[in-house]
């Protein structure tokens, strides 16, 4: 808690100041932060003997300002030799390292010499044997070149007699195809006499079929309507009740012959002659 002080106002009984209860609280709270501070909130615990030990630590930080004073010139003094110490080793070791430099260069520069030398001898190697190795390519070269020559004759004179061979054959060939040619010619000449001879045969029959129909209806060629059909038939009213057919076998009169069925081949000619209907009777197909 922060230090409370009592209001007093600016002039004595001005009445700016704080009231008595108001002030003497401040001031309750006052003790109470010390007593709590110094004791156990009722009873202060500070004696005479802590007032004393206080006392002694005041001097003592004096004897230690002393204390302080003296470490830093034996400080001073320690780091003087240590420097001193210092100094000597820092030569030692430079002597040190000279003498291994002077050694480490003289075995360098021995080593390099060894493998100056070790070097130059196995150029001198390495190029005796690239020298024998391109005298056996060349060698190998030669060989290839009167190889391929030996290769290319040799394949001309195979494909020569291969050629030969194949021109004989294809001789055989073309005269075999000219023979099949010929007999392809007899087989389309045979072909067309048969053909012509279908054909005739067709209209025969087809002549004699027509004549058939033309029988069995009792009429002529030049009365047939439709010239050309297989069939035709004869169509007459028998009153207005019925038609009736009156050729090709079916009869005249009679209920039994009225409005007949007509059955048909399929894909054939099929004609009728209305004109003995006279409108009496419609004939519809």
């Amino acid at each position: 808690m922060a230090k409370q002080t009592v209001g007093i106002g600016t002039s004595a009984n001005d009445g700016t100041g704080d009231s008595i209860r108001s002030g003497g609280d401040k001031i309750n709270d006052n003790f109470t932060e010390v007593y709590n501070a110094l004791g156990n909130g009722t009873t202060i615990a500070a004696n005479t003997g802590t007032l004393v030990s206080n006392t002694y630590i005041i001097a003592s930080y004096q004897s230690n300002t002393q204390i302080t004073t003296r470490l830093n010139t034996y400080a001073q003094v320690a780091n003087v030799g240590a420097l001193a110490a210092l100094g000597n080793t820092n030569l030692a070791i430079a002597d040190r390292a000279q003498v291994a430099n002077v050694v480490t260069l003289a075995a360098l520069a021995n080593t390099n010499s060894a493998i100056a030398k070790r070097a130059e001898v196995a150029n001198v190697a390495s190029l005796a044997a690239l020298g024998n190795t391109n005298s056996r390519i060349a060698l190998l070269n030669t060989n290839l070149t009167g190889t391929n020559t030996a290769v290319r004759l040799l394949i001309n004179d195979r494909a020569q007699v291969a050629n030969v061979a194949a021109l004989a054959q294809l001789g055989n060939t073309n005269s075999s195809i000219a023979t099949q040619a010929t007999r392809i010619n007899l087989v389309n000449t045979n072909l067309t006499g048969t053909n012509t001879a279908i054909r005739l045969l067709v209209s025969d029959r087809a002549q004699v079929a027509n004549v058939f129909s033309v029988f069995s209806s009792g009429k002529s060629y030049s009365t047939v309507p439709n010239y050309g059909a297989a069939v035709t038939y004869d169509i007459s009213a028998n009153g207005s009740s019925a038609y009736i057919v009156s050729n090709m076998g079916f009869g005249k009169g009679g209920a039994a012959f009225n409005n007949p069925e007509l059955t048909v081949r399929n894909e054939s000619t099929i004609a009728f002659d209305l004109n003995g209907l006279g409108g009496a009777h419609p004939f519809n197909i």
